[in-house]
């Protein structure tokens, strides 16, 4: 016996090596064009992992779904559920805890700011928060967007919502058609539309519907489906959004003052039943988009590559998918998408992504709810 149990702990101190630390067991391989690159689980343990933030020290915010806020320290050792003033979320059908952004001057002044499927009188719509992130606690909470009453809805789809800051200090956010597609071409309901509102929640008076008379001040663009994708390019600083087609028309749009993207008029997809929704795919006064897929691919977050660990997809866009489970790198000259490459087939649905502070790629898949990040691969 003692000769078998000397036997067993040397073949475990030589195999120690080989294997490594806890951090890279579940390390996978993966090739693409271009590079190599593994992947490992950072952090898990949620159920839907649906927004990500980094903070200045490199910590992630995560929201989940089921209405949680996460605080992830910066080596996924750990995470602390944040408490304090969290609003009550309404987290069936598609609704839930959304999205998070942190505010540009972060370091001096804590604000967070979510999105979520706001609750009154048992109905539903997407409103906006912010709080000051005070260690794990939120505080200083205040409502700074909320559709009025007459329009929340018993419906639980197409709450949206990404947020994204300008360079002006501006904020971005997006609701989704809520399930009612013809509202969307309405100024005077929230459905369906993108807004810009200052830091605090008022609103710009160069807004391009400020003075338009019964339509909601705080609108930037309109004609949007199912908006859960926004970023900043690198170069152009542009706002790119994506947003869901019905069976077919996944839209890239770059987000422009007061335009018009066409839905449900124009669009490249049909009904979930295979009946049309519109005749039409061009019409003037609507935008086209910069490019769509057809069939949908469920296209979720997306973000620029801006890190140093892959110069080869400088500015290259990422994409997620929730239908097919995977991440897209898109190369773009201009405004023409010239490659769409899938680098990344998850094997689970494919929320979010986000560039850290380091260069890596993290991404949110589900079932089962976990953040994982994306490295170089050096032989």
């Amino acid at each position: 016996m003692k000769i078998l149990q000397k036997s067993l702990l040397i073949t475990l101190l030589l195999l120690i090596p080989l294997l490594g630390d806890d951090s890279d067991w579940d390390a996978s391989i993966h090739n693409t064009e271009e590079v190599s690159f593994q992947v490992q689980t950072f952090i898990d343990g949620f159920e839907i992992p649906w927004g990500m933030a980094f903070m200045p020290d490199e910590r992630l915010l995560v929201t989940d779904r089921i209405g949680d806020v996460w605080i992830v320290e910066k080596d996924g050792t750990n995470k602390v559920k944040v408490i304090g003033e969290i609003p009550n979320v309404r987290s069936k059908g598609q609704g839930g805890m959304l999205d998070i952004e942190i505010h540009p001057d972060f370091i001096n002044n804590s604000y967070i700011y979510l999105t979520y499927s706001d609750i009154l009188d048992k109905k539903f719509h997407t409103s906006l928060i912010r709080g000051k992130l005070i260690n794990n606690r939120l505080v200083d909470s205040e409502v700074i967007f909320r559709p009025e009453e007459q329009f929340f809805t018993k419906k639980t789809h197409h709450y949206g919502s990404r947020i994204v800051f300008d360079d002006d200090g501006f904020i971005y956010f997006s609701i989704g058609d809520r399930g009612d597609r013809d509202l969307a071409q309405n100024l005077d309901m929230p459905n369906g539309k993108m807004y810009r509102i200052y830091d605090d929640g008022t609103i710009p008076s160069d807004n391009p519907f400020y003075h338009t008379k019964g339509a909601i001040k705080s609108i930037w663009s309109y004609g949007h489906r199912n908006a859960q994708g926004l970023a900043i390019h690198p170069i152009t600083r542009q706002i790119w959004e994506a947003e869901h087609g019905p069976r077919g028309g996944d839209e890239v749009n770059i987000i422009l003052k007061g335009h018009n993207y066409g839905w449900p008029v124009i669009t490249y997809g049909k009904n979930y039943s295979g009946t049309i929704i519109s005749r039409l795919t061009h019409k003037e006064g609507m935008d086209q988009p910069v490019f769509h897929w057809t069939p949908s691919i469920a296209v979720c977050g997306m973000a620029f590559y801006d890190g140093d660990q892959f110069p080869e997809w400088k500015n290259n866009l990422l994409a997620t998918s929730l239908k097919f489970e995977r991440l897209h790198r898109i190369e773009l000259d201009g405004l023409n998408m010239i490659k769409d490459e899938i680098i990344f087939e998850a094997g689970s649905r494919v929320r979010d992504v986000e560039i850290g502070p380091n260069g890596m790629i993290y991404v949110a898949l589900e079932d089962p709810g976990r953040i994982v990040q994306i490295s170089r691969y050096r032989k």
